[in-house]
């Protein structure tokens, strides 16, 4: 089956590494510059630490777009906070599930330090999926 297939592999085999990170104090309007340019579908927010406090996604822009949210805004103010993060070493379908149950697109990946390394979306894994087909 497609779904054992998912349990051997892991997180780090599939995730995007072309990562948006971005500083709090980042402007919503910067925010969704930097995401086009660098064509991803979500960013990174991060402390002066450089510790993940958040995460923003193209499906937040198109809610704030609605809202008529000025765009000169801090992103801090609109991003999800604390977000779930997955280890990368952790197999994809734990991920998957994470996903599913959280009901979220976008998963950061950190290693054991902690540091984020990449981002794992659902198109990662529907891809990964298409492979094992």
């Amino acid at each position: 089956m497609i779904m054992c297939g998912l349990t051997s592999v892991r997180v780090s085999d599939i995730m995007s590494r072309k990562v948006l990170i971005l500083a709090e104090d980042s402007t919503l309007a910067d925010t969704v510059s930097e995401m086009l340019e660098k064509d991803v579908g979500s960013a990174i927010i991060v402390d002066k630490n450089g510790r993940c406090i958040g995460i923003i996604t193209e499906r937040d822009f198109l809610r704030l777009f609605k809202e008529k949210v000025d765009p000169s805004q801090q992103v801090k103010e609109y991003m999800s906070r604390n977000p779930i993060t997955v280890r990368e070493d952790a197999s994809v379908n734990e991920a998957r599930n994470i996903m599913i149950t959280h009901k979220i697109r976008h998963l950061p990946v950190i290693d054991y330090t902690g540091r984020v390394v990449g981002v794992l979306s659902y198109r990662d894994i529907f891809e990964r999926i298409e492979t094992l087909i």
